[in-house]
């Protein structure tokens, strides 16, 4: 069954075979690297948070929203 590909697609296949193989390698564990780090951040684990510290979830006070009757001449 053969798959549609679009022109880009096809580019990065044609130079991925053109890699030797320690250049393919290399690619190969940098794109498991970010399938990882894009795992953990889909999961909420995010990697070596530092300085870094959560805010109290406060109620903000908005006057611009408060309903008040509106006088015209």
């Amino acid at each position: 069954m053969p798959i549609d590909l679009q022109l880009e697609e096809q580019l990065l296949l044609t130079e991925f075979r053109r890699l030797d193989p320690d250049g393919k390698k290399e690619l190969l564990d940098y794109a498991a690297f970010l399938l990882k780090k894009s795992n953990a951040d889909a999961t909420g684990e995010s990697s070596k948070q530092q300085n870094q510290c959560r805010l109290k979830d406060q109620p903000q006070e908005r006057p611009e929203t408060v309903k008040e009757p509106i006088f015209t001449e």
